[in-house]
């Protein structure tokens, strides 16, 4: 997301019947959300003496989660950039044998170049949810609500991108890709449940209910 769009005028967009941001941007946003989450519980945990034997791991979820609170952010753009790039394909020019052809692989690549921001949208965010479930572990258990949050928000961030991956894989021709890719949003889907749920099993372990 742009620093000169306020999350209001996001959210008027994202609203409104303009194709862009769509879904796969509104994952990156979650995403950057629950490192944003994440990233708090490691601030409220670094420099405290109480928490001085995991200083250097929460030293290092805090640099982690900023940086991908930052990548993830930036994805939000690269997302809806990457559907400008079909639509623009889309609409090419038919009239001819030669022009439907130039114009059917285009789409064909277009297609497959708006699948890697959601990917790595999905990726990012499981990395998000290790850390949330680090933080959880080693963090102050004050928030620890707000690290299962985070893996929460991460998540469904993770599931939703991968969404927005297989709305472009269900055009491609290519079997060999769409079947590569089938299987990366599979596993990352199952990489995110599993360990959301070991997440929200150490937050619950830590707030006693």
């Amino acid at each position: 997301m742009s620093e000169t769009h306020s999350l209001e005028q996001f959210l008027e967009t994202l609203g409104s019947s303009a194709p862009t941001p769509g879904g796969g941007a509104a994952s990156a946003l979650v995403g950057a959300l629950a490192a944003a989450l994440a990233e708090m519980v490691a601030q409220l945990t670094v420099g405290r003496p109480k928490y001085a034997a995991v200083e250097k791991r929460a030293q290092a979820v805090l640099r982690e989660t900023q940086r991908l609170r930052s990548e993830l952010l930036a994805l939000v753009d690269e997302d809806a950039q990457a559907y400008g790039g079909v639509a623009a394909a889309y609409a090419l020019p038919k009239a001819t044998e030669v022009e439907r052809r130039t114009r059917d692989e285009a789409i064909q690549a277009a297609l497959v170049a708006a699948m890697q921001p959601p990917l790595q949208i999905m990726e990012l965010t499981c990395d998000v949810l290790r850390l949330a479930n680090e933080i959880a572990e080693i963090g102050n258990p004050t928030v620890a609500s707000d690290a299962g949050c985070a893996a929460l928000l991460g998540e469904a961030a993770a599931r939703a991108a991968g969404l927005n991956v297989m709305a472009n894989v269900v055009l491609l021709r290519d079997e060999q890709v769409a079947g590569e890719a089938r299987a990366c949003v599979a596993a990352l889907e199952a990489q995110a449940a599993e360990v959301r749920e070991r997440a929200l099993a150490t937050v619950r372990a830590k707030m006693k209910f």
